[in-house]
């Protein structure tokens, strides 16, 4: 099977997200033009001429979040004298920038990241078609996180690029790399670090390393001087070790209160999230480590106060799920108490980003996750990836046909929704978009969901009042942007329909329908289904049921995650969260009945 063409892909979503967000009215502006702007270019059945001031494009009909989409490249410039010139992303956004006055003064900067998403992009592709078996299968995610990677985020135009690594770096360090990886260790002094309630929080090495690891690394502290009680042997992404440490510990380094311990030790798989690893062989074991680079336009750091406040979320759901037997029964989250952070005495500062270059954090999956026979474990990014020809046999193996693409995501459909509503009951939401959600099919249904990076649970206080739950008393620092505790309920809600069903099911839907053809507003109706069964099983609390009804079923808009426009304005942001604002789209499911289906 070809590899899809990396500019087309940046493409695709750098034009639908402009057509989405309508960023500087461009929506509003484009026009269907009846005569073909390009010689001997045809179109397609359902295909049509869509123009933005002098830039083309073979567009589609959208059927729901937005009036057209982009159907396939190149997008053209029309010159004075008509005549087309293909244009790359960059030049794209540069044109777009030029011809409608967008307020972007980071244009150039992201122009730039889209460059290097297409170039990332290769990479990607042209790693994961090397890889002789890439068909996911029972015992690990390793497969399941490659296809994760062809995709990434779903529609978000530089969420292919890694921002601070080159290609080679990219191919030397990324989820396509064949062989283990093995990361550097360092010292740390152990007053000058903080540690999670796991009980293995100082001493991560016996957790990863084998024997022989281990007794290298000992005799490696001892050389150095670092050995005993006073020290903790801490991982450091090799990546991270040459590049960052050296410049933001350098003080610490020449202090020997950081001390360089050995190099390529260990045995690693980096996944789709880049700064996680898995054990090699695989395990329940995943390795979380800072690194120094951005993607979605926020840096990959490790700070201490997200690993505190996931411990805290992580142990406000393990609460509702001892609670509530219908969501335990569909979910498990991971343990992901196990980690350690710099921390120097007397620094009152625990909200800067500095501390999150220096930490790791161990994730423990369910140690049976991967045992259960015919069982499929996939991060759900996989099923947003383009990769339907390597999915659809492995999902045959654990009871889903190829010929009921629909069927098959309205069962996914259903239970996400059950997930959902079930965790709004109480008065919280995990973060559910692809990257965050572990999903396990077996026997032609979901098995369940499993839960991981616990540290954006959103909370909404006067729901959680109403059902009881106690509050994760998250450490927040007073006055500053936070979109954790949420006064509004419709505002939690809003995340469940954004990140949730337009980001996470979305994707999901928009791979299908492009693999097999079908239309798109088929599977919006399968989620309006879906969220019917569940409202009507559920028996949720009124307050709940109300309001998912009136701003999901009946609203003539949805709240919509704005990335592109935010990031226009911003940049990339200085610290770890990504920019991002909140617009309005059309309700997807309404209008989603039954003549379509």
């Amino acid at each position: 099977m070809t590899n899809p063409d990396p500019t087309e892909l940046v493409l695709r979503d750098l034009v639908d997200t402009l057509l989405q967000e309508n960023v500087a009215g461009v929506a509003d502006a484009l026009t269907v033009v009846d005569q073909a702007p390009v010689a001997e270019v045809e179109l397609d059945d359902g295909e049509l001429w869509c123009g933005l001031g002098t830039l083309v494009f073979r567009g589609r009909v959208a059927s729901a979040l937005q009036r057209h989409r982009f159907s396939r490249g190149p997008v053209w410039q029309i010159d004075a004298e008509r005549r087309p010139r293909p244009l790359a992303p960059s030049d794209v956004l540069a044109v777009f920038h030029a011809e409608f006055g967008a307020s972007g003064a980071r244009t150039a900067e992201v122009a730039a990241d889209l460059q290097t998403a297409v170039d990332h992009a290769a990479v990607t592709l042209d790693g994961h078609a090397a890889i002789v078996d890439r068909t996911p299968c029972q015992g690990g995610m390793l497969a399941g996180e490659r296809i994760a990677a062809t995709r990434n985020r779903p529609f978000h135009p530089t969420a292919r690029a890694a921002v601070g690594w080159t290609a080679d770096e990219l191919e030397r360090y990324g989820p396509m790399r064949q062989a283990s990886l093995g990361v550097d260790w360092v010292a740390v002094r152990r007053d000058r670090l903080r540690l999670g309630s796991g009980e293995a929080s100082g001493e991560l090495a016996e957790l990863l390393l084998d024997d022989r690891e281990l007794a290298v690394l000992e005799e490696a502290a001892h050389r150095a001087g670092a050995g005993g009680e006073d020290f903790q042997p801490v991982p450091v992404h090799p990546w991270q070790a040459e590049h960052v440490l050296p410049k933001e510990f350098a003080q610490e380094l020449a202090d020997r209160e950081v001390i360089p311990l050995t190099r390529g030790t260990g045995r690693f798989h980096p996944t789709s999230s880049l700064r996680t690893l898995t054990a090699s062989p695989e395990s329940s074991l995943h390795l979380k480590l800072p690194l120094g680079v951005a993607t979605l336009g926020a840096g990959r750091l490790l700070p201490p106060r997200y690993l505190d406040n996931g411990e805290r979320a992580q142990e406000c759901m393990t609460r509702l799920l001892r609670t509530d037997t219908e969501l335990n029964a569909l979910v498990r989250v991971c343990d992901e108490r196990t980690w350690c952070g710099w921390r120097r005495p007397g620094d009152d500062d625990e909200f800067a980003d500095r501390p999150g270059h220096l930490a790791a954090q161990i994730r423990r999956y369910p140690k049976d996750l991967f045992d259960a026979p015919g069982a499929l474990v996939l991060p759900m990014g996989a099923l947003a990836a383009h990769e339907w020809g390597v999915l659809a046999p492995a999902l045959a193996e654990s009871g889903f046909s190829g010929d009921d693409p629909a069927g098959l995501f309205r069962i996914v459909a259903e239970a996400f929704c059950a997930m959902g509503l079930g965790f709004l009951r109480h008065g919280v939401l995990p973060e559910l978009h692809g990257q965050n959600v572990v999903i396990v099919l077996a026997d032609g249904a979901v098995r369940e969901f499993v839960l991981r990076d616990h540290d954006t649970l959103r909370l909404c206080p006067e729901w959680m009042k109403i059902a009881g739950t106690e509050e994760p008393r998250y450490r927040i620092k007073s006055g500053a942007p936070q979109s954790l505790t949420l006064s509004d309920p419709s505002a939690l809600l809003g995340y469940l329909q954004t990140l949730g069903f337009q980001v996470n099911l979305y994707g999901i839907a928009d791979a299908l329908a492009r693999h097999y053809g079908i239309d798109e507003r088929i599977l919006w109706s399968e989620l309006r289904a879906s969220l019917h069964t569940c409202l009507n099983r559920l028996q949720l609390p009124e307050h709940v049921a109300t309001l998912v009804d009136e701003r999901v079923l009946r609203a003539a808009e949805w709240p919509s995650r704005q990335v592109l426009g935010p990031l226009l304005r911003q940049g990339r942001s200085s610290g770890v969260s990504m920019p991002a604002g909140i617009g309005h789209v059309p309700n997807p499911l309404a209008g989603t009945t039954a003549e379509v289906m």
